[in-house]
């Protein structure tokens, strides 16, 4: 498959973090005074993440590619100059604690901005204070879009891969579609793609639409029902427990079309769904919010070298890749905004990526637009195939029709 051209190559956007932009303190934010954890020399992020708890292992990665970002960052001389503090306080997967850290990082810690923060149901309850205090919050762990001035998303949504996947099986000249979906915002996320891309392609008919409960391991109703109906290929919007165990059931009873699912629920790059599911993952297609996937991708590689070499649990994970990629991100967008650091500048900057693209080559182009839809910042998704016992690319990042 032809890759399509790296414009920023992470190395280059490293030298150029390193050129010093001169003394800055005179930056203002909107309220004319110098925006909190900026000093001459040093700027202050922080984020929440699960480091203990249910989440222990997806927070170990998601801090591991901060890091890692952090680290070549500051081994470059910072961003213009300035050496990255980066705090990072554990909320345990708890909604109260995700509140309570942010508070803290904003009210305490003094940072500049809260970057890749995760904890999809307690961010929104700190959306508010974050408007008080008009501190960017960029790069959040799969939240739901608040459209919200100080709030940028850089995940392909849930919807925009379930899209693009929908896109691909037109391609393919699949014309009856299957869904089994959870009660949940997987399914929510889901019947979004399907009412916006099934009108594109009239040819496609979807025959069967299951729910299935959250948290059930009894997935043979809803496998039947959908076989039942015949389809040509399946969507699957649930967690990754369950797409296994769906993945088993419908090969087991002789269903040999693609099936989907998104990045989360696929487990794109790693084995925690298809190592569960076995034999029955073969041919499996999964949504790509990040490339964890290419051995040919030289801005991968360069994070993967990294990574290589990061003293810590999980420095090779697909989380890691994501929270370094957007810390990446981050400190481009402040090089752009040159020496007026204002959250007034950053916003207006940030709005202005749909004209200018942050490219990098690991994640889908950054092009953030005004609101109320420029927020989500990433419109475009891939998609990879396990095949052979690996993973490949089956599509590169590419936007919905």
């Amino acid at each position: 498959m032809v890759r399509r051209p790296f414009f920023v190559a992470v190395a280059a956007v490293t030298a150029m973090f390193a050129a010093a932009c001169g003394n800055v303190a005179s930056s203002s934010s909107s309220g004319g005074e110098t925006p909190p954890g900026i000093t001459d020399d040093q700027i202050t992020i922080g984020a929440t993440l699960p480091l203990t708890g249910t989440a222990a292992v997806s927070g170990q990665g998601l801090q591991a590619g901060m890091k890692i970002a952090v680290d070549e960052l500051n081994a470059a001389g910072g961003i213009g100059g300035r050496k990255i503090n980066l705090v990072i306080l554990d909320d345990g997967f708890t909604a109260d604690r995700v509140v309570t850290n942010v508070r803290r990082l904003v009210s305490q810690d003094k940072v500049y901005a809260v970057v890749a923060p995760a904890g999809s149901q307690g961010l929104p309850g700190t959306w508010q204070f974050i408007a008080q205090n008009g501190t960017p919050v960029w790069g959040p762990i799969s939240p739901a879009d608040p459209k919200q001035r100080e709030v940028f998303l850089l995940s392909a949504s849930r919807a925009t891969q379930g899209r693009v996947a929908i896109d691909y099986f037109a391609k393919q000249g699949i014309t009856k579609i299957a869904v089994i979906k959870q009660d949940n915002d997987l399914g929510v996320s889901m019947k979004q793609a399907l009412d916006l891309q099934l009108p594109k392609h009239p040819e496609m008919q979807l025959v069967a639409d299951e729910t299935q409960p959250v948290g059930s391991t009894e997935v043979s109703v809803a496998v039947n029902n959908v076989l039942a109906k015949q389809p040509e290929a399946v969507l699957l919007a649930t967690d990754n427990t369950s797409v296994a165990l769906i993945l088993k059931a419908l090969r087991a009873q002789g269903f040999t079309g693609p099936i989907y699912a998104d990045q989360g629920g696929g487990g794109t790059g790693g084995p925690s769904t298809v190592g569960p599911a076995g034999d029955a993952a073969e041919g499996f297609i999964a949504g790509m919010q990040a490339d964890v996937v290419s051995t040919d991708n030289p801005a991968v590689e360069h994070w993967r070298e990294l990574a290589k070499k990061y003293d810590g649990e999980q420095g090779e994970s697909g989380f890691s890749l994501q929270t370094y990629s957007f810390v990446m991100a981050f400190a481009e967008l402040v090089k752009r905004l040159g020496d007026d650091l204002s959250y007034d500048n950053f916003v207006k900057t940030a709005e202005n990526l749909r004209n200018d693209p942050i490219k990098l080559g690991t994640i889908p182009d950054i092009e953030c637009g005004p609101l109320p839809d420029g927020h989500d910042c990433v419109i475009s998704a891939g998609l990879a195939k396990y095949t052979g016992g690996k993973w490949v690319v089956e599509q590169q990042f590419t936007a919905p029709e």
